[in-house]
């Protein structure tokens, strides 16, 4: 098989990996954020506080696009922006007490849905997807 055949192969099973996600993960959850936006909470979550520079330098995006999810976060309710007590002019961007449960509740569906998909790959077989996956994101960084 020519190498061009095997990236199409490759596109298409990323297709239907991220379809499946998307219907058995967030949306199965009838949750109203977006993939994106949880990305977005998921950093949030892990950073604890932010700027929305540092933010949209992690997502590799402008300020203005984060801005924009981030102000649809806020409004629901998920984040909270919080001036700093030295310096007026840095606001710091936080995750809110009623993102937390959500965000860990997304997180354990999601490595659920992860432990059912690689149910079938022996450990030796998911050390070596693990290998590939963590060489195929060397290329993006």
């Amino acid at each position: 098989m020519s190498r061009a055949k095997q990236i199409e192969e490759l596109d298409q099973v990323f297709i239907e990996m991220a379809r499946f996600f998307i219907s058995h993960w967030l949306l199965a959850e009838e949750v109203e954020i977006s993939p994106k936006q949880f990305i977005l909470l998921r950093v949030l979550y892990e950073k604890q506080r932010s700027t929305v520079s540092e933010l949209a330098s992690v997502l590799r995006q402008s300020n203005s696009a984060t801005t924009i999810a981030l102000n649809r976060l806020v409004k629901a309710g998920y984040v909270d922006r919080v001036r700093d007590e030295q310096d007026r002019r840095v606001v710091w961007v936080t995750v809110s007490a009623k993102a937390v449960p959500l965000i860990e509740r997304l997180l354990n569906r999601r490595r659920e849905l992860l432990t059912k998909l690689l149910a079938n790959l022996t450990n030796d077989e998911l050390e070596q997807f693990t290998y590939f996956l963590r060489k195929l994101k060397q290329g993006i960084q």
